[in-house]
């Protein structure tokens, strides 16, 4: 994420990058785990002119994918891909001078080369990270849709319904799709598995096997 450049006494930040800060944020998740992240204080920065922000498929979209995978037999996973900012790399020029959470490297510019979370330009270099990936795996996006992805494996359509770093799968081999995720580009997957609690809604079958989802969960 950073790149050490040496003591803020010795060295100095090459020309045109812009000193920022960083700072901790805690929080408790809707199941009561703890999370703690580091994130940048991006509001120090210029407002960019172009679209900084990272696609989520709508509603809409998503019921679509889910109807189109029954239709069509199609499994239903989804998986959450971790620190999934810091997978792709900044374009932005900035820098912080470590404080002393930093231990050894305290007092050392420290130039932010990660999209680090709180730059404002993060969500959509993340973005460009993944479409370059699933463009790659054969996908495109849908003209109606652009947040979902599709290919043809030679009997159907397949799909990829993306919300930031939250994806839902409709394959004939999900796991497969996961494989060269983790392996090829180095994801860091979580909750891989049969889709059933994904973007605040519970999935499950009644008594006559038809998939239904409620957001029992999140209530």
């Amino acid at each position: 994420t950073f790149e050490d450049i040496g003591h803020a006494s010795t060295t100095s930040p090459p020309t045109d990058y812009k000193k920022i800060r960083v700072h901790i944020v805690f929080d408790v998740k809707h199941d009561g785990r703890h999370k703690v992240r580091l994130v940048a204080d991006g509001h120090l920065t210029d407002i960019p002119l172009e679209s900084v922000y990272s696609g989520v498929v709508s509603l809409r979209g998503f019921h679509l994918v889910v109807f189109a995978a029954e239709l069509n037999g199609l499994k239903m996973w989804a998986t959450d891909v971790g620190n999934a900012y810091l997978e792709a790399y900044t374009t932005e020029k900035v820098f912080i001078v470590a404080g002393p959470e930093f231990g050894e490297r305290q007092g050392h510019i420290l130039i932010i080369r990660k999209a680090l979370y709180g730059l404002r330009t993060s969500g959509k270099r993340w973005y460009e990270r993944l479409a370059a990936c699933l463009r790659e795996m054969g996908f495109v996006p849908c003209k109606a849709e652009p947040d979902v992805w599709m290919r043809s494996n030679g009997r159907v359509y397949e799909y990829v319904a993306v919300y930031v770093d939250d994806l839902a799968i409709a394959m004939d081999e999900p796991e497969v799709f996961l494989k060269v995720l983790t392996g090829k580009y180095k994801f860091k997957l979580k909750g891989s598995g049969p889709i059933s609690f994904h973007l605040g809604m519970d999935f499950f079958r009644d008594d006559d096997g038809v998939l239904c989802l409620a957001p029992r969960k999140y209530l």
